[in-house]
């Protein structure tokens, strides 16, 4: 014989009610169709689940034993359901920050987008870039951040949005833009350009240049606009998103150049607290996935 949910429900509302009669009504079927699947399961059995002619019904033991696993099954099973059908209460707001620089251009839209189709969750967006996002949201000053970089991934939940490759921006007249791409021990003594930021949390130092000495210059700009200038202008080398190049290589006033063979690839991700679940989180995420650049 095969136990199935509907056999349990059946023996359990056969219980609770003290008939046939009783439990057919409780399960919205005919007493007639009640008995005719009871008698199927007993033929299949090859023993009575209920003593005959007793008020109210008395099992047999192997029907003590289905009421007993009815008893211990389906509690759980409406638990669980009722769980699912809950929908977790949505935030008043969500603060969301990026610890890329370079992101704001195609960011903003899918803001924009989101606030308009959740306006009962307030998106704030912190453009004061925090180095230590992920430590920040964990202590409960920010929702949401944009990074490349995974850390204490116990605590964080990690949601993969688009693979992003870091190009070295040079002036067109730089001796290293005759090369088809550059290796680690071509910067070794450049001078670079770059955020303000520590170069143990820059993925040129991290990924590309980790087992090179670097003896070169590095200075810090602020903005990608005054740093783009400034490549262009011949004073340092720039590494930066490949979406940035436009419109400084149409004009000619920079060239980009892959960072290996293989190129410096990362994967940007949607990081949030691991128990952050909810539906307007997930639609931005979507619209996050949806305005990533390709």
């Amino acid at each position: 014989m095969q136990i199935d949910l509907k056999l349990l429900k059946t023996i359990r509302a056969v219980a609770q009610t003290g008939s046939m009669q009783g439990a057919a009504g409780r399960l919205f079927v005919t007493q007639s169709a009640l008995s005719h699947q009871l008698k199927e399961i007993e033929q299949q059995l090859g023993q009575p689940l209920f003593v005959r002619k007793s008020q109210p019904v008395q099992f047999s033991w192997q029907g003590q034993l289905l009421l007993q696993l009815a008893d211990e099954i389906l509690p759980k099973i409406d638990a669980a359901q009722r769980q699912l059908k809950q929908q977790p209460e949505l935030p008043a707001q969500l603060r969301l920050t990026v610890e890329c620089h370079a992101c704001f251009h195609w960011l903003l839209p899918a803001v924009k987008a989101f606030r308009q189709q959740w306006p009962e969750v307030a998106l704030s967006l912190d453009t004061e870039i925090e180095h230590h996002a992920i430590e920040a949201m964990l202590a409960g000053e920010l929702d949401l951040v944009l990074t490349t970089d995974e850390r204490l991934t116990q605590q964080v939940c990690y949601q993969p949005l688009f693979e992003l490759e870091l190009l070295a921006y040079l002036a067109p007249e730089h001796p290293l833009a005759a090369k088809t791409w550059l290796a680690p021990e071509d910067l070794r003594e450049a001078r670079l350009l770059s955020y303000p930021i520590p170069p143990e949390r820059q993925d040129l130092f991290r990924y590309f240049l980790k087992k090179q000495d670097f003896s070169g210059e590095r200075k810090s700009v602020a903005q990608a606009s005054q740093m783009l200038q400034l490549v262009a202008a011949g004073e340092g080398i720039a590494v930066l998103p490949v979406w940035l190049a436009e419109p400084f290589l149409s004009q000619g006033l920079i060239v980009t150049r892959p960072l290996g063979a293989q190129g410096l690839k990362r994967t940007m991700y949607l990081a949030s607290r691991r128990g952050d679940s909810h539906s307007a989180l997930q639609a931005l995420y979507s619209l996050l996935k949806c305005h990533a650049p390709v």
